[in-house]
């Protein structure tokens, strides 16, 4: 094992020592599920903001939340859904997997990603570009697939799922642009290619425009979601309901390769297998997905909101990832 490994393994372990009973005392009757919502209510409301969190075995129906009906700004989570109307529309004849999608000089995308660093003109497959979108949450993915589709109709989708907490309104761009107005107070919204071409616009801004920009952002009722409503679209998934069951196996195979795991996997044993999708704009660090553990699946959705610019990125995906541990921990002793 390498020493990064090593420290994580190590981390995992001190991690669920600390914060809950041991095994021999972690039993039915004094560590039932009353105790677990007590436990993650602490830790939520011990952050310094909000926290919403959602979390089902699958298997037993047993659940936790916090805040789980508020709505959160989805940040990149919002690429889950448009992953599941995507391949509803593979289902549907109209699109296919091998289809070949050609990305020019004008879909290039600041932030997330690695496309916009290589050459105009590239073709792959729009299951090369859902694997993009979702692994790296690459945004000239994301909104080249969305433009091909457009936000109301993923909209429609989770509707007829019967889903009515997440809706989509922007591609990633415009979202971009949208924060950065409210957070330097000038109304004019840069366009993608001004993005692309300033970056260091974002690096000037001031802790006072930033605080400004990140409340506004979150204030916007587009892309929002609920912890709730996005666990219950992963559980769609995982039992071949949100599409067909190729389909649905497919999803959660991307979502399995996911780079970022800063956050819900953060302090579980690296031998955890996580399906997820991560996601951060402004005051917003989130994080959705399905535990693997066993014959056991936990679905999961842990929102974040910081209060301040002075509360850090680390300390929230720190806060996040204590809260997942616990969880965690409880569905596996009660296994």
């Amino acid at each position: 094992m390498d020493s990064r490994r090593f420290r994580r393994a190590t981390m995992a372990v001190l991690v669920g020592y600390l914060l809950i009973p041991t095994h021999s005392t972690a039993t039915k009757d004094n560590y039932g599920i009353d105790h677990l919502q007590v436990r993650v209510a602490e830790l939520a409301r011990g952050f310094s903001g909000v926290i919403g969190v959602y979390a089902r075995n699958i298997e037993s129906g047993e659940e936790v939340s916090y805040r789980a009906d508020d709505e959160f700004p989805m940040a990149s989570v919002l690429k889950i859904p448009l992953m599941v109307h995507l391949f509803r529309s593979v289902d549907a004849g109209r699109l296919s997997l091998d289809d070949h999608i050609e990305l020019g000089e004008a879909d290039r995308r600041d932030g997330s990603g690695l496309l916009t660093h290589l050459s105009p003109g590239l073709k792959l497959t729009l299951h090369d570009m859902m694997t993009m979108m979702i692994t790296v949450s690459d945004n000239e993915a994301t909104d080249k697939l969305l433009g091909m589709v457009g936000a109301q109709k993923v909209t429609a989708t989770m509707r007829a799922l019967d889903i009515k907490d997440i809706r989509l309104d922007r591609p990633t761009a415009e979202s971009a642009a949208d924060y950065l107005a409210y957070a330097s107070g000038n109304p004019h919204r840069l366009n993608a290619a001004e993005l692309v071409t300033h970056p260091e616009v974002f690096d000037k801004l001031t802790p006072e425009q930033l605080e400004r920009g990140g409340k506004a952002f979150a204030e916007d009722p587009r892309d929002h979601a609920t912890p709730h409503a996005m666990s219950e679209l992963l559980v769609k998934i995982f039992r071949s309901e949100a599409a067909s069951e190729k389909s649905c196996r497919d999803m959660l195979e991307i979502l399995k390769l996911q780079q970022f795991n800063d956050r819900i996997p953060r302090y579980l044993p690296d031998s955890v297998v996580v399906a997820h999708k991560t996601g951060e704009i402004g005051f917003t660090i989130n994080d959705a997905g399905i535990i693997y553990e066993g014959k056991s699946h936990i679905v999961i959705t842990i929102f974040a909101l910081k209060a301040n610019v002075n509360v850090s990125d680390e300390e929230t995906k720190n806060r996040m990832a204590e809260i997942a541990r616990v969880i965690y921990d409880f569905f596996l002793f009660k296994d």
